[in-house]
């Protein structure tokens, strides 16, 4: 069994070789963003990207839970740690550095998750607003490519399709907190401005 062992912020994290791409032991994620119910925030993810394998422990070999890498970003975008970007940063990197020391071509690895993650965004805005027209839709999403540029410092907005990966996962929060500011206004009847609001938080 192929195993690698790296550091972060003095958090000890193991990555497993399995099925031909590093998965990362669950346990090890979890602590490194503060996520303290680990069976609850693995039980929220895809089956399909998690699974278990025998690992050497200081008690021994012992199961664990592993996650394969588009789970570790759903990780990340769960924990509101003040870290968890500069921890994404670095698995993005180590991921990246695992694979070509096994040969292997980096790849998109938000191509799957990115239209995944935005049709749960536009799910919950369908369900948080009352009448829910397109140009919701479009408003929240504009609002999220706009601050993502703003914070990656291009005066004129990026549409996503232009957005490099670092670009594309920070919209993920952002557009969150972009459907989650929508329908709070809405529901409570606000007086605020969504896009400032968003603008001034995101920068």
């Amino acid at each position: 069994m192929n195993i690698r062992t790296e550091t972060w912020a003095g958090h000890r994290i193991r990555f497993v070789w399995y099925d031909g791409e590093w998965w990362a032991v669950a346990t090890d994620i979890c602590k490194a963003l503060g996520l303290t119910q680990v069976t609850r925030a693995v039980s929220t993810l895809p089956a399909k990207g998690v699974t278990i394998s025998k690992t050497l422990t200081n008690g021994g070999v012992q199961e664990v839970n592993i996650i394969n890498e588009q789970n570790i970003y759903r990780l990340i975008f769960k924990s509101r740690k003040p870290e968890a970007e500069q921890f994404q940063d670095w698995v993005y990197n180590m991921l990246k550095e695992l694979r070509q020391a096994t040969g292997l071509e980096g790849f998109q690895i938000f191509r799957m998750l990115d239209k995944e993650h935005q049709k749960e965004a536009m799910a919950k805005l369908k369900e948080g607003l009352r009448n829910p027209v397109r140009v919701d839709y479009i408003k929240a999403n504009t609002i999220a490519n706009k601050a993502v540029s703003n914070k990656f410092g291009f005066p004129k907005m990026v549409k996503k399709s232009d957005m490099t990966p670092d670009m594309l996962v920070a919209r993920q929060c952002i557009l969150e907190d972009t459907v989650e500011l929508m329908t709070v206004k809405e529901k409570y009847n606000l007086d605020i401005s969504v896009s400032d609001h968003i603008y001034s938080i995101h920068h």
